[in-house]
């Protein structure tokens, strides 16, 4: 397929200045980049929210979504970070950072939020940084690690072809490669931090190794009593024993799940979902494990 420069330059032009999502109901933008999108040369700088962001030409980018459907999606994850973020300057860890938009995002709500984001494929780390470079915020810290309830410790990580669907704990993908990565974990990395005056929120999206990502953050939620966005999948609960560490884990640290729509459910639910997917699909999306009786629960339940 030929690649075309020229074309390319003026789809930049003709978005650059405007947030992407303005385009989302446009059938012109929608015609337009149906037409030149298998001609364009190289990938494209995008406006959303308040920072820039590279929108992957390629389809097997996750970035490539925002080119494609407008939008980044996640509204409420989005919105509960901003009104945490509207209370309190956050302690946000990104583990699953990807190309960091959710890094970017709460980056660009206050200067004094702190950001912590964990990427383990080399890949899209790269792709991540370019990012950061882009908008040059000061507040964010990236590192290539993959997070786990083992330091220092290097595994063998499963690069897909797919950028989304890479993974520490499973190859159920076309596999792009094996590299070496260092894990870490939450605990020992953030003792380090003077958390006074901070919220906290901790983002999970690590391709079923999540439970290993609580198991290495115990003293941390013990301590600082996070906000946890999760991403429940097929991949979480293979391991069956995990199924009785996330009940007791919300038993003894007295946290309950919640959905999207700010509903409280049961792990029984979320199971109950899992077996209900299809075998094309593997996940049931973003849910909430959150202190009982916590403020962070006041903030998660308020309209504000």
């Amino acid at each position: 397929m030929i690649k075309l420069n020229y074309l390319t330059s003026i789809f930049q032009n003709y978005i650059s200045g405007r947030d992407i999502r303005e385009f989302k109901n446009s059938l012109f933008y929608y015609f337009f980049f149906r037409v030149i999108r298998n001609f364009l040369a190289y990938d494209l700088i995008l406006k959303i929210y308040n920072f820039k962001i590279f929108g992957s030409i390629r389809k097997n980018k996750t970035s490539h979504f925002l080119l494609k459907k407008c939008t980044f999606g996640d509204y409420h994850e989005l919105n509960t970070i901003k009104k945490f973020s509207n209370k309190k300057k956050l302690l946000f860890v990104d583990c699953g950072c990807n190309y960091g938009f959710y890094s970017l995002y709460t980056s660009s709500l206050n200067s004094k939020n702190i950001i912590i984001a964990f990427e383990a494929s080399k890949i899209t780390s790269d792709e991540f940084i370019r990012n950061l470079k882009l908008n040059n915020f000061k507040n964010i810290s990236f590192y290539n690690n993959a997070v786990s309830n083992i330091n220092d410790e290097y595994i063998i990580f499963n690069e897909s072809h797919n950028d989304w669907e890479s993974s520490q704990t499973h190859s159920n993908f076309e596999l792009s490669s094996k590299t070496k990565v260092k894990s870490v974990k939450i605990d020992q990395f953030l003792n380090k931090y003077n958390l006074t005056n901070y919220g906290t929120i901790i983002k999970l999206d690590i391709e079923g190794n999540e439970v290993n990502a609580i198991k290495g953050a115990l003293e941390f939620i013990k301590k600082t009593d996070p906000l946890i966005i999760i991403e429940f999948s097929k991949f979480t609960f293979e391991n069956l024993d995990n199924i009785d560490y996330i009940k007791n884990f919300l038993f003894e640290y007295d946290y309950s799940i919640y959905d999207t729509k700010k509903n409280k459910i049961t792990l029984e639910n979320i199971l109950t979902m899992l077996t209900k997917l299809n075998k094309k699909h593997k996940m049931i999306g973003n849910f909430y494990l959150i202190k009982n009786l916590s403020n962070n629960l006041k903030i998660f339940l308020s309209d504000d």
